[in-house]
């Protein structure tokens, strides 16, 4: 049985009856095990008391290991900071490192806990990441020797990324790695799909131990269409009084929705927040501190209040993550899934009582980038369950299974080949596999001061740390988009960054070449300037420390 002694030592609290039947699956070595309950209900506490509590007993029965993996680089600073608060209570000694392509602090996958994201823990399976060099196998060997914890799992969102993660799931259920699966809002549909071939896994779902109340309202106007925000004033005295969360599936609504309630009511930076993917690393982690510390949130178990105004716009980066407790949720319509999470942001805490308010979206384009009729049957089921409670985990459960998510049978069987010819011949380059339907570049953010590459390259060699803080992952069809404009006049991006190995220092070094130069021959059937994993220079006057890319047009998020 399960020491609830440690529990309560971690954690500060009693297990809740599901938290205890999670930490007995694991230590009995029951996996692989799937986790559904309720947001806010301590599911990452549930599997992290029978990981940790092996610390104190001096006994690996579990694995050495634990690798966390999430959906999005966003939230796995914030999951590592407060799995590292956990660990403290054990031990000082035991290692929690975060491995994602701003900050690779475990390349090899070699700390005690790994929180990591599924492309990096991908490439690592694979053994095709190029940072850890000529050590391909010890990233693979560390992962054969771990916990594998799937957190969020619903947020693999598209076809594609399902299929990696079914071919993922049974390569280490084959290899008889533990592995858990976590989520709050999976269809039923998708978690056939997904454990098609894994018959004899374990099932756990959580109850409602929180008594919370949130009234949905729909409003058939959108939130933000033909360049208006929506709000009126008395809606905008509301947003004023209460601690207020806004959601927009757009960057460039979310800008604008900051941008008009900021102006209108007069506030300041320390009240009023943007959040979204889209933002360097420093500027990322400054925004997701101001966003805790204006709503509502636990500190050492007991809900923190903030005084005065609060209010944070984002868009779905925070589905995943972050936990505090808003009083009054604006949100765009969305998949019925995405709208479970960000009601779980809201009334989130015992006996707090909430408002959502759900705003439609009309424009073809304005739905991107869910599918239209995904929200439209959300839409048309909420309207027929006018009596819904979203704080009902039964009901929930109803609620998502009209989704109709699955794997694709076909790419599911080809990853599993893909995979097992990168495992078989180490190949290095992570350009040759994906985990979404299109890969990632990243953006440097400078200020151009000289527009002479050898100027740039002084720089940049002198200073590396410049290029850390300032970097941002994208989508590389986001980059796409800032290029062409780019292409018709002077715009965004004109570099990109390099390194190759200088003979003379006997150190690899980093180059800047002009994306715009005499010696580029253009291709004569695809222009490949803009290529995968490519890291380019974004002038600074299209950024901005508050809003993030400021010439942002381009629903890919």
């Amino acid at each position: 049985m399960h020491d609830k002694d440690i529990f309560q030592q971690i954690f500060v609290l009693e297990p809740y009856p599901f938290q205890t039947k999670v930490s007995e699956c694991v230590d009995e070595g029951k996996f692989p095990i799937l986790i559904k309950a309720p947001t806010g209900t301590g599911k990452t506490e549930a599997v992290l008391s029978s990981f940790l509590s092996q610390f104190k007993s001096n006994k690996f029965q579990i694995a050495p290991k634990m690798i966390y993996v999430l959906p999005i680089r966003v939230t796995v600073n914030s999951i590592a900071k407060r799995i590292k608060k956990y660990a403290q209570k054990i031990s000082p000694y035991i290692s929690v490192e975060v491995q994602h392509g701003d900050v690779p602090n475990a390349p090899f996958f070699i700390a005690d806990i790994v929180v990591t994201t599924l492309d990096q823990f991908l490439y690592g399976f694979a053994r095709a990441s190029q940072q850890v060099g000529h050590h391909i196998d010890i990233p693979a060997g560390a992962i054969a020797s771990s916990l594998v914890v799937f957190d969020e799992a619903h947020m693999y969102r598209d076809e594609f990324t399902f299929s990696i993660m079914r071919a993922l799931m049974e390569i280490l259920y084959k290899s008889k790695i533990p592995f858990v699966v976590m989520t709050a809002t999976m269809p039923k549909n998708l978690e056939n799909s997904l454990f098609e071939n894994i018959n004899d896994y374990t099932k756990i779902v959580g109850e409602d131990v929180i008594n919370s109340k949130l009234e949905i309202k729909i409003w058939d106007e959108p939130l933000y269409a033909n360049n208006e925000v929506n709000i009126d004033d008395e809606l905008l005295r509301k947003i004023e009084e209460k601690k207020t969360l806004i959601v927009l599936n757009q960057v460039k609504r979310a800008q604008k929705v900051y941008e008009e309630i900021k102006k209108r009511l007069g506030l300041s930076e320390k009240q009023i927040v943007l959040l979204h993917s889209r933002f360097t690393k420093k500027d990322r982690e400054r925004h997701e501190n101001t966003a805790l510390s204006l709503i509502p949130h636990k500190k050492n178990g007991e809900v923190k209040i903030p005084e005065g105004v609060g209010i944070v716009v984002s868009t779905q980066v925070l589905e995943a993550g972050i936990d505090f407790s808003a009083e009054l949720l604006l949100t765009e319509s969305a998949p019925a899934d995405c709208l479970v999470q960000r009601a779980g942001r809201c009334a989130r805490y015992e006996g707090e009582e909430g408002e959502m308010i759900i705003f439609n979206v009309k424009d073809n384009e304005e739905y991107k980038p869910y599918e239209k009729r995904h929200i439209e049957e959300t839409l048309r089921w909420l309207k027929e369950n006018s009596d819904f409670n979203i704080k009902n985990f039964k009901e929930v459960q109803k609620f998502v299974n009209i989704l109709d998510y699955k794997v694709n049978d076909f790419e599911a069987s080809d990853t599993l080949v893909d995979l097992y010819e990168c495992v078989l011949y180490a190949d290095t380059k992570p350009e040759n596999i994906q985990v979404r339907n299109s890969k990632p570049s990243y953006l440097i953010v400078l200020e151009i001061t000289e527009e002479k590459e050898k100027i740039l390259e002084e720089r940049l060699n002198k200073n590396v740390d410049e290029i850390k803080e300032n970097s941002l992952e994208v989508d590389i069809k986001f980059t796409w988009w800032l290029f062409e404009r780019s292409k018709k006049k002077e715009g965004p991006i004109k570099w990109e960054i390099k390194w190759a190995y200088d003979g003379k220092e006997k150190k690899n070094k980093l180059y800047v070449h002009n994306l715009f130069g005499k010696d580029k021959k253009e291709a004569q059937e695809e222009d490949r300037r803009i290529r995968p994993f490519g890291v380019y220079i974004l002038d600074k006057q299209y950024y901005n420390s508050e809003k993030g890319v400021v010439i942002d047009e381009c629903w890919i998020i």
